[in-house]
């Protein structure tokens, strides 16, 4: 049977409230749980290739488990981005339907968004960061050069530059993060 304008137009009965609102907090803790799924075995797969470069850099090891990654944190991006935009839409429903939820809503921030806003940047940022790790791996596997290190000395080497580069860059995404944080925290004024 199909729903006609008069049943989309009567409110919903506090089951079918609650149920919704049972369907998103469900919603929102796969999206959690996945995205912790995914950060630990990333991290696995990241302690695994350190492990196996500090024993014996080998290109031909390190260049498929970093191809391989690099997929990996591709298809967790996809999926985290398109379950993070169908949380949105369940989220923006229990909007809808539930006036508690939406005052609170409304009383925070000044109603931009919805409750489940906040995790469009663990959906992006996460994977994105995880795939720039792998890229610059694999691109260092391919341009380092395969000579012995230089006997350990106070000089500046190509290693020590990236770092201090790696370094500021991440710095700098926390300055960005931090403001950001505070100009969300910020209430509009009227």
């Amino acid at each position: 049977m199909g729903s006609t304008d008069q049943d989309a137009a009567s409110p919903p009965s506090p089951d079918e409230v609650n149920r919704l609102w049972q369907h998103g907090m469900h919603e929102e803790r796969l999206f959690h749980d996945r995205l912790n799924y995914f950060s630990f075995l990333e991290t696995g797969l990241l302690t695994i290739c350190g492990i196996l470069y500090h024993k014996e850099p080998a290109i031909g090891v390190f260049l498929p488990l970093a191809f391989v990654a690099l997929l990996f944190t591709i298809l967790w991006m996809v999926i985290q981005t398109r379950h993070w935009a169908y949380c949105e839409h369940v989220h923006a429903r229990i909007r809808q339907f539930v006036p508690e939820y939406r005052a609170t809503l409304d009383g925070f921030r000044g109603g931009v968004g919805t409750g489940f806003s906040i995790s469009r940047p663990l959906a992006l940022a996460v994977p994105t960061l995880f795939a720039v790790t792998w890229v610059a791996f694999f691109v260092w596997l391919l341009a380092r050069e395969p000579a012995p290190a230089p006997p350990a000395e106070t000089s500046v080497t190509a290693e020590r530059v990236v770092l201090v580069m790696l370094v500021a860059v991440v710095a700098w995404l926390l300055w960005r993060l931090r403001r950001l944080e505070r100009r969300l925290g910020e209430k509009p004024r009227d």
